[in-house]
């Protein structure tokens, strides 16, 4: 077991240097700047894909020293990232009408705690970062296959808990099995041509879960919010450097934070109505931007 973990940990420092050091170092101009690439027609999903190097596949948050490197082009100049609190949960909830789902969104409950009280009385003291990994897994198909028993209850009393949602996922299995394509709210469309049914299940089943969550969200919701903060920071200095899946990320001249903030804070209350003068959709699920600010990417305090 050491020896696989050593493995794994090898693994993932080589990838580390080589897609993010080396590719960081390779694809910087001489002036300083780097031009990652963005595409939306790569992925099926619509979420957008990087390249030179790939930033869409970084290691979240802290745990990814290397945006300390990420800095202003303005001198004393901040870096602002800005992003949805717990994105695709909220919009699986939307889609599947989830009663349960909806009330803790609205009530700000800690779904991430309480993952780790069902993992930690199964037998497996858990911690609540340690419980995140698990907590929106089974949105996408992840099952209790392949992990420890305790944390197999939680995969199991997920879709006890969420039951509009295990109904949701096996309307849209129903869904394709009619007409082999599944429409999302905002019209985009994923075809399913070789769906078979299986038993009671049928196949491609983790791909049916996923693809309506994170189109809706990070192809179809984040965009338009990425634009429309673009179009508020037209006449400044200040402007949009990147989106990671449910972020944007803004270089902050030092004479426009506060006025940055207010941009934010004025898209924020006005999601709903962004999404509906887009798509023609009315969203009855809080939908939430948090941003944070700092000196580099990496060294940021929260402002809202």
């Amino acid at each position: 077991l050491s020896f696989i973990s050593d493995l794994k940990r090898h693994n993932a420092v080589s990838s580390y240097l080589s897609s993010f050091v080396n590719g960081i170092r390779t694809y910087t101009k001489a002036n300083g700047f780097l031009h990652v690439g963005l595409t939306q027609h790569i992925t099926a999903t619509g979420r957008f894909s990087g390249r030179n190097p790939n930033m869409q596949n970084m290691p979240r948050g802290g745990t990814f020293p290397v945006k300390k490197v990420f800095i202003s082009r303005f001198e004393n100049g901040l870096i602002m990232e800005a992003d949805f609190a717990q994105l695709e949960f909220r919009t699986a909830a939307f889609l599947a009408q989830d009663e349960t789902a909806m009330q803790e969104i609205a009530d700000g409950f800690d779904v991430h705690a309480y993952t780790a009280k069902v993992i930690t009385d199964a037998g497996q003291p858990t911690t609540r970062q340690e419980a995140k990994e698990h907590t929106f897994a089974p949105l996408f198909g992840a099952s209790g296959y392949g992990r420890t028993k305790a944390e197999a209850t939680y995969y199991t009393h997920f879709n006890d808990k969420y039951k509009g949602i295990a109904a949701w996922h096996e309307k849209l299995a129903d869904d394709v099995m009619r007409f082999e394509k599944i429409t999302n709210k905002s019209g985009r469309q994923y075809a399913f041509p070789n769906v078979e049914r299986i038993g009671k299940r049928v196949t491609h089943f983790t791909m049916i879960k996923n693809y309506p969550v994170q189109g809706f969200a990070t192809g179809d919701i984040v965009p338009i919010v990425f634009l429309e903060i673009d179009k508020k920071l037209e006449s400044m200095q200040s402007c949009l450097v990147n989106t990671v899946h449910d972020s944007v990320v803004i270089d902050v001249h030092p004479a426009e934070e506060e006025q940055v903030i207010r941009i934010i804070k004025d898209v924020n209350d006005n999601l709903i109505d962004i999404i509906k003068d887009y798509y023609d959709v009315t969203i009855n699920v809080p939908m939430v931007l948090e941003a944070k600010i700092g000196n580099n990417w990496l060294d940021t305090k929260d402002v809202m």
